[in-house]
């Protein structure tokens, strides 16, 4: 029994403890932070602890059984507490971790007969080709896969061999175009000459009559080009007809 006397009232009661332990009580009480004195009491216990008991006391881990056994490098459980505790996979996996400290039989290790007659018809199944068959699937496809590359590599060069040609193509076109375009600029100068000559006086572009007379002029220059590309047609036919005649 031990006796703790504290602010005048004195308890008596059995406290275990580590043997010979001083313990120093201390609080804050006073509202004017005074610190009041506490009474140091020398307590001893009647009985010696345990290893385990100290050990718990001493534990301020807050941790359950399990966790701490696990962070010390332990078997979480000396017995199983959960049910997934006795099925093959758990104790497959203590034994991988612990070894021969998890208690677990190593021939748990190896799938049993129905394990392998489950794992031959998983593989029937999703890898139905024998090792030779995916072999030759595999060649096959690295063949096709370079014949695909050669026949666009022999495309590329043969394109490649028409660049220069595709360039002077392109670049006649645009000389074209930029001539078509000073064409019809100098044939529209010309027209507003011609408009500008048959009124005999200056006048005005904007002008209504100016316009009218534009318009006129260029729908005769249009039926003369008809009229020229008409002709030459027909001398093309006359021509053909008379060398199919001789």
């Amino acid at each position: 029994m031990s006796i703790i006397s504290f602010k005048g009232f004195s308890y008596v009661g059995k406290f275990v403890k580590v043997p010979i332990v001083q313990c120093f009580l201390a609080r804050n009480a006073s509202i004017k932070n005074e610190v009041q004195n506490v009474d140091v009491v020398a307590t001893t216990a009647e009985k010696s602890l345990s290893e385990e008991e100290v050990k718990a006391i001493c534990d301020k881990s807050r941790l359950n059984h399990g966790h701490r056994n696990m962070v010390n490098g332990r078997v979480p459980y000396d017995k199983p507490v959960h049910r997934y505790h006795n099925t093959v996979k758990y104790k497959r996996k203590m034994y991988g971790r612990y070894g021969d400290a998890s208690n677990v039989s190593p021939g748990l290790a190896w799938p049993t007969a129905e394990d392998l007659e489950d794992i031959r018809e998983y593989e029937s199944i999703a890898y139905p080709l024998t090792i030779q068959e995916m072999q030759k699937n595999a060649l096959e496809l690295i063949e096709s896969e370079r014949q695909e590359i050669q026949t666009n590599q022999q495309r590329i060069d043969n394109n490649m061999k028409k660049l220069n040609g595709w360039l002077k193509e392109v670049k006649e076109k645009s000389a074209k175009k930029l001539l078509d375009a000073q064409q019809a600029k100098e044939k529209k100068e010309r027209l507003i000459e011609e408009v500008k000559k048959h009124f005999g006086y200056k006048i005005d572009p904007k002008d209504d009559r100016f316009k009218e007379m534009l318009v006129k002029r260029e729908k005769e220059e249009k039926k003369k080009v008809r009229e020229e590309k008409k002709k030459v047609r027909e001398e093309k036919l006359l021509n053909y007809l008379d060398s199919k005649a001789k």
